[in-house]
């Protein structure tokens, strides 16, 4: 039997988060082994592997079980012992990077030599090139940088996945996610008033911002707002453009690792007046949508913008979305100019969501 590699199971309709294991090859099969209970022991003729991640650092081994579909991540640096021992498993993924790497290679070559002449040209300047590296960022790389900005979430606190403070964020959420979409909600424990999407649909939420707001509404509000950034791509077209042209001209060529690298820096990106206004009307309107009162968000912002100009004390939301009494009086306005709509109250208790806040801070 090989020697131990550590990996992490998706079983089917499991933690979302997935779980530590440790995997073995042994004669035709693969053995994996949780922290606690009986190990699996897995046909090699029944596993898939694919290369994913960046640059394919990791590979997704993957089986149909009686329960349903199985999904491993691993290591790319750290699969030798699994290579070694189930070296055919390994073969199709291989020749399926090899080809996906000369494909990315000739067409961001074509793509990139294109870019230079124009912005040489003066025809699109720095923005220009901007836009069109996040025009051809396709969606599976969105949701990668999503998960590395989760990954590196995880060191801001701990995430409250538990109790009503947890469940409020979960039922918010599916009120505000339309048919076909997938969006991930998470609520953080942070004294940061602090909320952000990143690419991918990945929407996170810092315990101080629901201890600061007065209703499930306000909280819906700004995760409207924030859900519509990335929507209209703001989140990565912000990531793009503080990334610099080294790890821009690296995109164009499909190594993404300097984006991913980046998107810890997400929760920090200041967007502009224009990319605000618009967030704030597709946010009403997705509010709307949902049956949920849009007037949330402008109280929200109300009561946050009395601190608007205190540095010592500005919340996070503050310093990266200003709230200020432009961007205010223009949510009135857009308000006002639609007729109120029936809304239906969100199942949430927010007395109780700020007790369970209260007892998890103690």
């Amino acid at each position: 039997m090989s020697t131990p590699v550590a990996a992490r199971h998706y079983p089917p309709g499991g933690d979302a988060h997935g779980r530590a294991v440790t995997l073995k090859a042994a004669v035709g099969q693969l053995v994996v082994a949780p922290v606690e209970g009986a190990a699996l022991h897995v046909p090699a003729a029944r596993l898939q592997a694919s290369p994913r991640g960046f640059n394919h650092s990791q590979w997704a081994l993957a089986w149909a079980g009686a329960d349903g579909d199985h999904l491993l991540i691993v290591d790319d640096a750290a699969v030798g012992p699994l290579r070694n021992g189930l070296p055919g498993l390994f073969a199709t993924g291989d020749q399926a990077r090899q080809r996906a790497g000369l494909h990315r290679v000739f067409a961001y070559g074509v793509l990139i030599l294109a870019c230079l002449a124009l912005v040489v040209g003066g025809v699109w300047g720095f923005d220009g090139l901007v836009d069109r590296v996040v025009a051809h960022i396709p969606a599976s790389v969105e949701a990668q940088i999503g998960e590395a900005v989760l990954a590196r979430t995880r060191q801001d606190g701990p995430f409250i996945e538990t109790g009503p403070a947890a469940e409020a964020v979960q039922a918010i959420g599916r009120r505000l996610t339309r048919p076909g979409e997938t969006l991930q909600f998470h609520l953080v424990q942070s004294p940061q008033v602090n909320a952000f999407a990143a690419p991918g649909g990945v929407v996170v939420v810092y315990s101080a911002l629901l201890r600061q707001a007065g209703s499930a509404d306000e909280v819906a509000g700004v995760l409207a707002h924030e859900i519509a950034h990335v929507e209209l791509r703001h989140s990565l077209r912000q990531l793009v453009r503080s990334a610099g042209l080294q790890v821009i001209a690296a995109a164009l060529f499909g190594d993404y690792a300097g984006l991913g690298q980046l998107g810890a820096q997400l929760g920090a990106l200041k967007f502009s007046r224009d990319a605000e206004r618009e967030a704030d009307a597709r946010g009403l309107q997705r509010l709307a949508d949902a049956h949920i009162d849009p007037q949330g968000l402008l109280r929200f912002f109300e009561t946050l913008a009395d601190t608007e100009g205190m540095a010592a004390t500005m919340p996070a939301v503050l310093s990266t979305h200003p709230a200020t009494a432009e961007r205010i009086d223009a949510l009135k306005r857009v308000l006002a100019a639609h007729p109120a709509e029936a809304v239906t109250p969100l199942a949430v208790s927010w007395p109780a969501v700020h007790a369970a806040l209260d007892k998890t801070a103690r």
